[in-house]
């Protein structure tokens, strides 16, 4: 090799090496430098608005009320229901100023003959139902109050149906009202014990006592039944269960009333045989009583009334194939009771419900059903 090829050799060489250098330099410099964020999404900013209040609703409508044609009062006025009647305001208390100028302005434009169509009557019907549920005060009270008097029928029922709310048209005359309305049949007997109840308050506990004590109507008798256990009275149960007895509702799985099985299982805890008997024949008839009655039923299993037995040997049969009770406690409750019992029918009763766990155990056991 000559010297020419020697240099211009070592020449290549120090270019390679000074580019392999500055390749170097470069790639750190990259390395170093932080990563890029994964999302540029910019942030959301938050509103400023104002936020809506049922008040500042009722405010609009009144202002816009006032100078829309009279054409349109009618149809502003169902916008403003759909409004307050949806969840954003359902259930919010009005000031009372803000309650009575509503109650005027509604007030107005229902007392304006409509035009007597479907549509007019489903708007004068909502309009009183929220007038009765929502607006409190004497303008919103006295229409309510000509409502239920005059009607028409559907106007009256919704009116019947929500009076008597604690945001309401409520007091005693409106309770007066809905009394003598009862007494002249034009409250259904399914409806009257509830809205006596609700307008009523204590004072119409003994009404509603007589009502279901005097009346053979079903279903009077069951809203009875259900309104008085509004009051929280276990003593109140053993009257209900008496005359559930009395008319034949209370062996009747499709006429006996809701019971509360908080109530019926206080007052079992000091009621007297018979009672306790009847109670007994309410958990044979809806055995979910039983699933807090389980001490009762117990009890009565040792009862020396064979009625009581019976019922309550019927209740834990029954709560066991609705799989209220496990079916070996079940088992073991009649299976012990079988023992010593001897009279012929309930141990009839008892070895026919002994068989009928023994066939859900076996079932659970080999996985059949």
């Amino acid at each position: 090799m000559n010297r020419l090829e020697a240099v211009a050799g070592a020449s290549l060489v120090a270019l390679v090496a000074a580019g392999l250098g500055q390749k170097y330099t470069e790639l750190a410099k990259l390395a170093g430098t932080p990563a890029p964020e994964k999302s540029y999404r910019p942030k959301i900013q938050f509103e400023t608005r104002p936020e809506r209040t049922v008040d500042a609703a009722i405010g609009a409508y009144l202002s816009g009320a006032e100078a829309a044609a009279e054409a349109d009062k009618r149809v502003h006025l169902g916008s403003l229901l759909a409004s307050l009647e949806s969840p954003e305001f359902d259930g919010e208390e009005l000031d009372p100023v803000t309650a009575e100028s509503l109650a005027k302005a509604v007030v107005s434009v229902l007392e304006k003959t409509g035009d007597g169509d479907a549509e007019d009557l489903e708007l004068r019907r909502r309009a009183v139902g929220f007038l009765a549920a929502r607006v409190p005060g004497r303008t919103s009270r006295d229409f309510v109050l000509k409502a239920l008097e005059e009607g028409p029928v559907e106007v009256r029922l919704e009116a019947l149906k929500r009076v008597g709310s604690p945001l309401g048209v409520r007091g005693s005359v409106v309770y007066a009202k809905v009394k003598e309305l009862g007494e002249k049949g034009l409250v259904p007997d399914s409806m009257l014990p509830g809205v006596l109840r609700r307008t009523g308050g204590v004072k119409a506990k003994e009404v509603l006592v007589t009502m279901m004590t005097s009346t053979d109507s079903a279903k009077l008798i069951a809203g009875c039944a259900i309104s008085l256990q509004d009051y929280r009275d276990p003593e109140l149960v053993g009257r209900i269960l008496e005359r559930l007895e009395a008319v034949g509702m209370i062996d009747s799985a499709g006429k006996l009333p809701w019971l509360s099985p908080a109530l019926l299982d206080e007052h079992l805890k000091s009621a007297d045989k018979a009672s306790f008997r009847r109670g007994m024949m309410a958990m044979a008839t809806r055995p979910v009583l039983v699933k807090t009655g389980m001490t009762h039923v117990e009890k009565g299993l040792q009862s020396q009334d064979p009625d009581t037995r019976r019922y309550a040997a019927v209740a834990v049969k029954k709560a066991v194939v609705a799989k209220i009770v496990d079916a070996k406690q079940g088992e073991t409750l009649l299976a012990g009771r079988l023992q010593v019992e001897t009279e012929p029918v309930l141990k009839a009763e008892l070895t026919g419900g002994l068989e009928r766990i023994h066939t859900l155990l076996e079932q659970k056991e080999t996985g059949v059903q």
